[in-house]
């Protein structure tokens, strides 16, 4: 398989981000969910996937919900920085981290700027 090029994601693009069920709470998501696994936290860029796909690709689709965030928005958190981060071994082109540390200031802000686009509960299609 040919390597996809890292590319500049535009401000006003979304990123969809799983949300496992233990990171539910009273209020719908819990800030602990935007968190890095590894060096960043995983998103897909819309340019190359949708909700439901990101939502697809998690072990147990049923049990998480897609939230989405502006890139502009999430590189306006202090600390935050969008990098496309395609991922060829996983055949998902659209794979973009968020690095940064995700100290408690900034999983409150991400939460606040994030959209719920499969809330949990949601049948599998």
């Amino acid at each position: 398989m040919t390597d996809w090029p890292s590319e500049e994601i535009p401000e006003d693009n979304r990123l969809f981000m799983r949300v496992h069920e233990r990171w539910r709470d009273d209020s719908g998501i819990a800030p602990a969910a935007f968190r890095n696994h590894n060096d960043g936290m995983s998103t897909d860029w819309e340019k190359y996937s949708v909700a439901q796909e990101t939502r697809l690709r998690a072990r147990v689709p049923a049990k998480n919900a897609v939230v989405s965030l502006l890139a502009g928005e999430v590189r306006c958190v202090p600390g935050q920085n969008v990098q496309h981060t395609p991922d060829v071994e996983n055949k998902n082109r659209a794979h973009t981290d968020v690095f940064g540390d995700k100290d408690v200031e900034a999983r409150l802000k991400l939460r606040r700027i994030a959209k719920v686009k499969i809330a949990f509960d949601t049948p599998v299609d």
